[in-house]
């Protein structure tokens, strides 16, 4: 959801922005003429993605936040597996196509789903049960390491039926 910022909300962020970000960064966010807030919205991973002859690919699959940037690419997985399946099994024997993609993708979008909170929730600052708070002024190459894509679940995986 996606929603006008008023002043009230401008300057609570600039003040948030000052404690958080270096100086250079704080300075485009006070250029920045119309800012806007996005709310973020967090689901569980879905324990399936088809029923009968209804398939979710994409972000209806999904549902993941932007903290780990790899909504599109999970799509395309999505799309690519699901058409793999099709091919293998064929209209007549759709259920087994079905299946098929869910078991293949089932597990790899829930990990990346729940790693994309945890990115999320690192990113914001927010304590988590094994971490403390991350602050980007005061991190050390050890904390930064943690928010690389490349960690990602799955980040450089080929689903088999691809190959």
């Amino acid at each position: 959801m996606t929603m006008k910022a008023s002043s009230d909300m401008i300057q609570a962020m600039h003040k948030e922005a000052e404690k958080m970000w270096l100086p250079e960064f704080v300075r485009v966010i006070k250029e920045t003429s119309h800012p806007f807030i996005n709310a973020i919205y967090d689901s569980k991973p879905l324990e399936q993605i088809y029923w009968d002859n209804v398939v979710l690919v994409g972000d209806a699959a999904h549902p993941t936040t932007p903290h780990a940037v790899r909504s599109t690419n999970m799509s395309v997985l999505d799309a690519a597996v699901l058409g793999q399946c099709l091919k293998k099994w064929g209209a007549e024997n759709l259920q087994s196509a079905l299946e098929e993609y869910q078991s293949i993708r089932l597990p790899v979008i829930s990990k990346q789903v729940l790693h994309a909170r945890r990115m999320g929730r690192i990113k914001l600052g927010l304590a988590l049960p094994d971490r403390q708070s991350f602050d980007p002024k005061t991190a050390n190459p050890e904390e930064c390491q943690e928010l690389q894509q490349r960690l990602m679940p799955f980040f450089s995986d080929v689903p088999s039926i691809l190959v």
